[in-house]
């Protein structure tokens, strides 16, 4: 277990600070983590490759780079590869293995590194395309914009 808390090492030993409780911006912020590491644990504990997956899918920083079809691909593609080490899962590699050559298969398979650099995979616009795109990216703003919150130019 890893715990990211004060502490302090003296000829006591090693020390750790009441700190008290998080302010609930920080708590809001662990609690996310913390309950996708219990989905992991308890997917890893059962075997379970959709609560796996699902897990996979919540983590923040997972979810800010890959979109769910490349997480569970790659999901698929860590329990193939990790198969020796995972022996919970041993009733869904062969399925993994099955899905990763399925998708081979018929085209679908999401290519990841191909030219794509880590989260840097999709292409950054240039100012000048931005510009081409104002209207593109104007109605798509207002269409989200459920509270009314941004104004049309004069």
């Amino acid at each position: 277990c890893i715990i990211e808390i004060p502490g302090y090492v003296d000829k006591n030993g090693i020390n750790m600070p009441v700190v008290g409780d998080l302010p609930l911006a920080c708590a809001a912020t662990c609690s996310a983590s913390v309950r996708v590491q219990e989905m992991a644990m308890e997917a890893a504990v059962h075997g379970d490759v959709t609560l796996l997956k699902q897990a996979m899918l919540h983590d923040p920083l997972t979810a800010a780079v890959c979109n769910p079809e490349e997480i569970w691909q790659m999901t698929d593609e860590m329990l193939v590869a990790q198969a020796e080490w995972l022996p919970n899962y041993a009733g869904e590699i062969d399925a993994a293995k099955a899905r990763l050559a399925q998708h081979e298969a018929n085209g679908t398979r999401v290519k990841l590194r191909e030219g794509w650099q880590g989260a840097a995979r999709q292409h950054t616009k240039s100012v000048e395309e931005l510009a081409k795109d104002k209207a593109a990216a104007r109605a798509n703003a207002a269409a989200a914009d459920k509270g009314k919150m941004t104004k049309e130019p004069a």
